[in-house]
């Protein structure tokens, strides 16, 4: 603002003190206007000063902070988020933890906000705490959904953080009682068993595969679980006649899918009006584990075709179908 006027401190210096004089506008601008015409660009640009001033005065980057959020948006997440960053960045902890337990109070129900106080906690060494509050997040779930999603928080911080793989496994395990069919609970539980050694966790494994493969899951989900065993069964299994059996129900599986996916497209059979959950989609597509990442085209076993084992897996001339 070269050459302006400042309502409060009067012109402008375009010298040395331009920075200063500058922020003092900012200061102004949350003075002069209402918090009712304070719009998120006048704000936007008065966070913009106070980031700019952070080398030059903490004390007034606070106070912008602390009069855009209590003052003008006191139900603004980010601007709190932001505050309590600068506060913990400042080695004012408790004020940080502050300043988010209000924002949840003045806001319930956000998922970052409770994430940033697990965070918090986490970073400064009260593990029992941070575990606590995603517990207390479980518990109060507005529904299962929710709930699955804290599990899982809560989960990775056990093995990760607190390396208790029992813990870990137990809170999905009890969240999938709850909730049978969120694909994202079966599989975080199988990235678990996964992680350790496979030879010593090959039950475990294939337990979380047969769990899922009993569940009330779409059709889909447990056709990629089934196929998924099959593989983990070729690459790292003990006993080639679970392998034999857990091909022999892929193809089931296969036909089952085939069938409905058949009777659909000629309208004689409406598929599930069920609609699968998002996250449903998120499995069959998105990226999963590096170890389940395995590409069907390297088991690239075409001839079998002509043998006449049609099966899309390509396991058919290794494991041919029992003779009748």
């Amino acid at each position: 603002m070269p050459g302006g006027l400042c309502p409060l401190r009067g012109p402008v210096d375009q010298g040395d003190g331009l920075l200063a004089t500058r922020f003092d506008c900012s200061i102004c601008q949350l003075r002069c206007i209402s918090s009712s015409y304070l719009t998120e660009t006048n704000l936007n640009g008065s966070m913009k000063y106070a980031k700019y001033m952070e080398i030059h005065s903490t004390e007034a980057v606070r106070h912008v902070y602390k009069r855009a959020s209590l003052t003008h948006l006191p139900k603004k997440p980010t601007l709190h988020l932001l505050w309590a960053a600068f506060e913990e960045q400042q080695g004012n902890v408790d004020e940080a933890r502050g300043i988010l337990r209000n924002l949840e109070e003045a806001v319930p129900g956000l998922a970052m906000v409770r994430l940033r106080r697990v965070n918090l906690e986490r970073r400064h060494g009260n593990l029992e705490e941070s575990a606590s509050l995603l517990q207390d997040a479980i518990a109060n779930g507005k529904n299962v959904s929710e709930s699955s999603f804290y599990s899982i928080k809560l989960a990775r911080h056990l093995f990760k953080v607190q390396k208790s793989l029992q813990k870990a496994r137990k809170v999905l395990l009890e969240a999938i009682e709850k909730d049978k069919t969120s694909p994202k609970l079966y599989l975080n539980l199988l990235e678990l068993e996964y992680s350790g050694d496979v030879r010593q966790s090959e039950e475990q494994i294939l337990s979380c595969f047969d769990r899922a493969l009993s569940s009330p899951l779409p059709l889909e989900s447990r056709l990629t679980f089934s196929q998924r065993k099959v593989e983990f069964l070729e690459d790292f299994g003990s006993d080639v006649n679970m392998l034999v059996t857990s091909y022999e129900e892929h193809q089931k599986l296969l036909k089952e899918h085939e069938s409905t996916k058949r009777k659909a497209e000629n309208g004689s059979q409406e598929p599930d009006p069920k609609k699968q959950r998002t996250e449903d989609h998120a499995m069959t597509t998105g990226p999963m584990m590096p170890d389940m990442q395995a590409n069907h085209s390297a088991y690239n076993y075409n001839w079998y075709q002509q043998y006449n084992y049609q099966n899309p897996w390509g396991y058919g001339h290794y494991y041919p179908p029992p003779p009748t």
